[in-house]
C-alpha cells in the first residue's frame, strides 16, 4: 500500500504510451533499466514533480511495465534508492565464524557504497519526508521490502554459537553498528577508515554485545 496517494494522473489506468526499446529487456536487466531511470529522474525533479510516464519515457518503455512492479511513485522511489544504495557493493561477505570478524567484513562490504549516492539519497528522501511529516522509519520499512540481499546476521549467529547472550541484542544494539556507519559516513562524506570500523566494532559493538549480566 502506498504512504500516501500519488497525483490523478499517475492513477490513471497505465497504457503503452512510449517508444518501444530498440531490444527487449527482460528480468533483472530491465528492473535495473527502470530503477536507474527513476533515480534519475528523481534528482533531476524531486518527488512531487515525478510521474510514472516521465521514468517510463526516461527508461524507453511504458508505464504499463512500471506499474507491474511497483504500486505507485512511493513505492517505486523507494526501490529506486535502496537500488542505487546496494549497487556496486558486489557480493555480501561469507560467515567467518567470529562476531568481530563478521562485523568488520559486513561494515567494509557496506563500506563499498558509492558515498555521494548515499548522500543524494539520504538528501532528496529527506526532502520528501518534511513535506509530509513522516519519517525515515517510513521509508525504511518500504526500503527493506524489495529484493532481498543474500547475506545473514552476524548477531543472530554470534548468539546461536553462543558468543552472545540474547538478552544483551535489542532492537538498538541490533542495528547499533549501521547507525554508526551511516552517521559516518553523513557526517565526514566519505568512506570510513579500517581504523574506524575498528574502533566502532572494538570499542562500542563487541563490549555491548558480549558484556556478562549480572542477573544471569
Amino acid at each position: 500500500m502506498s504512504l500516501i496517494k500519488d497525483d490523478g494522473n499517475d492513477a490513471d489506468a497505465p497504457e503503452p504510451d512510449a517508444p518501444a526499446p530498440k531490444h527487449r529487456r527482460r528480468g533483472e536487466d530491465l528492473e535495473i533499466a527502470l530503477l536507474d531511470a527513476a533515480w534519475e529522474e528523481f534528482k533531476a525533479v524531486g518527488f512531487y514533480d515525478l510521474t510514472i510516464d516521465a521514468v517510463a519515457q526516461r527508461a524507453g518503455t511504458s508505464r504499463a511495465v512500471l506499474y507491474r512492479r511497483w504500486p505507485g511513485k512511493v513505492e517505486l522511489v523507494a526501490a529506486a534508492a535502496r537500488h542505487v544504495i546496494l549497487k556496486g557493493r558486489g557480493p555480501a561477505p561469507e560467515p567467518t565464524g567470529s562476531l568481530r570478524e563478521d562485523l568488520i567484513e559486513m561494515m567494509r562490504w557496506a563500506n563499498r557504497t558509492d558515498v555521494r549516492t548515499l548522500i543524494d539519497a539520504t538528501q532528496h528522501v529527506g526532502i520528501y519526508l518534511a513535506g509530509e511529516g513522516l519519517t525515515f522509519a517510513d521509508i525504511r520499512q518500504l526500503f527493506m521490502q524489495g529484493r532481498p540481499v543474500r547475506s545473514f546476521s552476524p548477531i543472530e549467529l554470534a548468539v546461536q554459537r553462543g558468543e552472545v547472550d540474547p538478552r544483551n541484542v535489542t532492537a538498538r544494539t541490533a542495528s547499533l553498528p549501521f547507525d554508526l556507519f551511516r552517521h559516518e559516513v553523513i557526517l565526514n562524506a566519505q568512506p570510513l577508515s579500517d581504523e574506524t570500523i575498528n574502533e566502532i566494532v572494538d570499542d562500542i559493538v563487541l563490549p555491548l554485545l558480549t558484556r556478562k549480566r549480572d542477573d544471569a
